[in-house]
């Protein structure tokens, strides 16, 4: 079972249903990913995300390129090919994703960081 409120150390995965949080903890002068993606099968997965730099790095919505990392999101059910995308240096930063959906029609958000 996955912790209440993970936290990733540079890199690694994580599993957030409603309600939970989950915290990245970047480096400064690496390159950086993090990829989210809905694990629900019926469900609109929503979330948010602060604390990343407004700058130097690339974001893609379910393939889409947006300024800023920080904000929220919605990802369909049941597509694993539509994701959020985000890499470049994250300058140390303390990312946090929040899983905002709904409880009672709960989408897992599927988190996986990366740093090189």
């Amino acid at each position: 079972m996955a912790s209440q409120n993970p936290v990733i150390n540079q890199s690694g995965n994580a599993s957030i249903k409603s309600g939970q949080f989950c915290t990245w903890n970047t480096a400064n002068g690496t390159n950086s990913t993090i990829t989210i993606a809905n694990s629900s099968r019926s469900n609109v997965l929503k979330f948010a995300i602060s604390g990343a730099p407004g700058s130097g790095i690339s974001v893609e919505d379910a393939g889409n390129p947006r300024q800023m990392l920080d904000g929220i999101y919605s990802l369909k059910p049941n597509s694993p090919n539509i994701v959020l995308t985000a890499f470049g240096d994250f300058v140390g930063s303390t990312v946090t994703i929040t899983n905002i959906t709904n409880a009672q029609n709960d989408a897992e958000a599927s988190i996986q960081c990366q740093t090189s």
